[in-house]
């Protein structure tokens, strides 16, 4: 399943290698079910890196205010809006994993 997704900032190395995300993924959440919200936790858990952490925005790698490196989702009206700044072969990897993942369930959205 190919989910559709929008960069608000271009994904562009900087001088050392380095990239800041800011992708939506057209999730439709109005559609999600109580499975559905399970699936995507489990997408999150499966991810490298995950930091768990009560009550906080998934994320991995870092925290946004305490690290250099960092990844987080956050549940918009958009979508699913990941926010962070990694090294570029870390955000590769991350995503190619991420769209294996979300492959894996059938989640409801929309064309972006």
């Amino acid at each position: 399943m190919n989910i559709c997704f929008y960069d608000n900032r271009e994904i562009t190395p900087d001088e050392n290698g380095n990239v800041s995300i800011d992708r939506v993924y057209c999730l439709e959440f109005h559609d999600f079910k109580d499975v559905t919200w399970q699936h995507l936790g489990e997408v999150y858990r499966s991810l490298p890196q995950y930091i768990v952490k009560d009550n906080a925005c998934p994320m991995w790698y870092g925290e946004e205010e305490g690290s250099a490196v960092y990844l987080y989702a956050s549940v918009e009206p958009s979508g699913l809006q990941i926010v962070g700044d990694l090294s570029a072969e870390q955000w590769e990897m991350w995503e190619r994993m991420f769209h294996r993942q979300l492959s894996r369930y059938d989640f409801p959205s929309f064309e972006c």
